[in-house]
């Protein structure tokens, strides 16, 4: 133990007698070289903070893939009959998903709207692709809150990336089908 103090006082002593001879030789280059240290230190701290940030995300995205899914859309409009279904109301349905979306202040950066119409099938789907740029909780947060309010619409999926580590929210992308019942509707 002992000599390991004297090793580690010998270390200093020569790392302070060395700075010293340097800052009083060229005080810029060597200020400049501390500088450099130090931001080399804080940017490798940033990156692993997120690093481990991201590892974290994984982890709870893992999760929720493996958490079971209480309907697929194929399954709720199956089980529910299509006289149960609302009548087709674009613009009900946009001021219905800005209401929620306000709700759990999640800010949408892209919409997109698809009519699907099938002769074989009972009922319309209207797809809908949000791209949003927010934190996981905050996208979960909507996503329950729209298949709990308007229950003919279901989410069909969800990709989430963030484009650099540096950037603190990623940028999600959710498709959700909407269905309504087939016939006279308002458009």
């Amino acid at each position: 133990m002992r000599k390991n103090n004297v090793e580690l006082m010998a270390i200093v002593r020569a790392v302070y007698f060395y700075g010293a001879q340097l800052f009083s030789a060229a005080p810029i280059s060597f200020a400049t070289c501390c500088a450099a240290l130090l931001a080399g230190l804080l940017l490798t701290f940033v990156y692993a903070a997120g690093e481990h940030q991201l590892a974290a995300w994984q982890n709870e995205l893992a999760v929720l893939h493996r958490r079971p899914v209480n309907s697929s859309p194929a399954v709720a409009v199956s089980a529910t009959p299509a006289l149960n279904l609302p009548w087709f109301d674009s613009a009900g349905l946009v001021a219905q998903l800005d209401a929620v979306a306000e709700e759990a202040k999640l800010p949408i950066d892209e919409v997109g709207y698809a009519l699907e119409g099938s002769a074989q099938l009972p009922y319309l789907r209207y797809r809908i692709t949000l791209s949003v740029t927010a934190a996981y909780p905050v996208v979960r947060q909507f996503v329950d809150d729209v298949t709990s309010t308007l229950r003919h619409v279901e989410l069909d999926s969800i990709s989430c990336a963030r484009a650099d580590i540096t950037l603190p929210t990623p940028t999600c992308e959710l498709v959700f089908s909407a269905f309504f019942r087939k016939g006279s509707h308002v458009e």
